[in-house]
This record gives C-alpha cells, structure tokens and sequence, in this order.
C-alpha cells in the first residue's frame, strides 16, 4: 500500500504532466474541405488556436463535433452566410465576414 505522501507525489506528477500532453495535441491539425465549383477550403487548426487563442471548447462540441469526417458537415455558403459553423465568428465582427464577396479567397484556395 501507497503512503500518503507517495499518492500524493503521484497526483502531482499527474498533474504536471497531463496538461502539458493536452497541449502538445492540441489543434488537431489541418481539415479540409472540398465544396463543388469552388476552391478547396482548408481550416488550420493551429492558426485558430495559437495565433487566434482560440480553445477547443469555442468550437467543439457546440459547432464542430470532434469525430467524423469533414466531409460529414454539410455546408455551403447559405448555412454560414446565416450564422451556422464557420459563419458564427466569421460574421464581420469577430472575424472577416463570410458574407463580404471580397473574403473569398482568404478561404478558398484554387
């Protein structure tokens, strides 16, 4: 059996340690999506987290689900002109707007 002060080294090891390993994966890497008759999309997960201090919980699981496909969302541009995935902070105010026709390219790709 344990000591008190060894369970208690134990967890504070523990919690050194998962934070950092929570950190290391965060940002998920790149998803891309690859709408028809336009540019491929690709959203940078590590953009939106480091540069733009987003955390998971901003989008997951509210907008984004954390499983699955991208290919699994079914969005066009009449979704996110309306507020929906991308389009809840790409409204003009927290971010560039979808809506703006001159954003286009800050998404699509050729």
């Amino acid at each position: 059996m344990l000591s008190r002060s060894a369970v208690s080294s134990c967890l504070a090891l523990l919690l050194t340690v998962l934070p950092t390993a929570a950190l290391s994966v965060m940002g998920g890497g790149d998803v891309a999506f690859a709408p028809k008759g336009v540019g491929k999309v690709v959203f940078k997960h590590e953009y939106h987290v480091t540069v733009k201090g987003n955390t998971c919980a901003n989008c997951h699981d509210k907008t984004f689900q954390m499983r699955g496909e991208a290919s699994l969302y079914k969005m066009d541009m009449a979704i996110l002109t309306k507020g929906q995935f991308c389009g809840i902070c790409h409204n003009g105010i927290r971010a560039f707007d979808v809506k703006d026709e001159k954003n286009c390219k800050r998404c699509h790709k050729e």
